[in-house]
């Protein structure tokens, strides 16, 4: 492929890719960007785990190829997770009370709280955040993907709502018209979005591995942190 190259960023969904779409575009318009949208958490699904996750990653990004992208049209491949509280201990997921709030679309999602995960299993909740942390440990070590891609991976904790619109919890329903506003928001402002993200409120401070080791600590898994402020100041993988 002639001409621009792909940054492909992979998200969980169709709300995120509204939300973030068009405002990368503006900001990397050296670049071609576009989404693979893996409908849901890929590092709590089902038969993944630390082994196989590179190829997994991998996957993705070829079936987005298809036949007709190779390796060499790629930039580099951007992966965005959401924490949900993956790092904190066992016994601070606890069972729902008859006070928990319920989204009325999904009565079983767990509820994110400051300190705690409420949830309706918690041992569950338990075997996913064990699966989720050992994966997410080594994609952060993961430097290519389909042999010679660049890769990375940012978090927004305690997921992309609570950075963008200050709501963990929002109801599904509420979603889809949060990221239209978001984009109108900020879509002719790139340089205002990229300065939201460095606000001291949200921006875990330090480099890629120092805002990695520091939203692993204590229960910063559940806080309002980012560190997707560095892919446009201080890149892992340097455009």
């Amino acid at each position: 492929m002639k001409g621009k190259k792909i940054i492909l960023f992979i998200v969980e969904g169709i709300t995120d890719q509204i939300c973030l779409g068009f405002l990368l575009s503006r900001i990397l318009n050296s670049n071609k960007v576009e989404f693979a949208l893996t409908e849901g958490d890929i590092t709590s699904k089902t038969g993944i785990n630390s082994n196989n996750v590179p190829a997994k990653i991998g996957e993705i990004v070829k079936k987005f190829s298809g036949s007709f992208f190779k390796a060499n049209d790629f930039a580099e491949i951007v992966h965005l997770v959401d924490m949900d509280g993956a790092y904190i201990l066992d016994e601070q997921i606890v069972e729902k009370t008859a006070e928990t709030p319920l989204d009325p679309d999904k009565p079983q999602k767990p509820y994110y709280g400051d300190n705690q995960i409420f949830v309706d299993n918690p041992e569950a909740i338990r075997q996913r955040n064990h699966q989720k942390t050992s994966i997410l440990n080594r994609l952060i070590s993961l430097q290519n993907v389909w042999r010679t891609i660049p890769y990375s991976v940012y978090f927004f904790s305690c997921n992309l709502d609570h950075i963008m619109y200050g709501q963990r919890n929002l109801l599904k329903q509420d979603k889809q018209t949060c990221a239209v506003q978001f984009d109108r928001s900020y879509g002719d402002s790139p340089q205002q979005f990229i300065a939201f993200l460095n606000t001291p409120e949200i921006a875990a401070q330090g480099n890629y591995e120092e805002t990695w080791d520091f939203i692993r600590a204590e229960c910063n898994s559940l806080k309002r942190y980012t560190n997707f402020n560095l892919f446009f100041l201080s890149p892992k993988n340097p455009r």
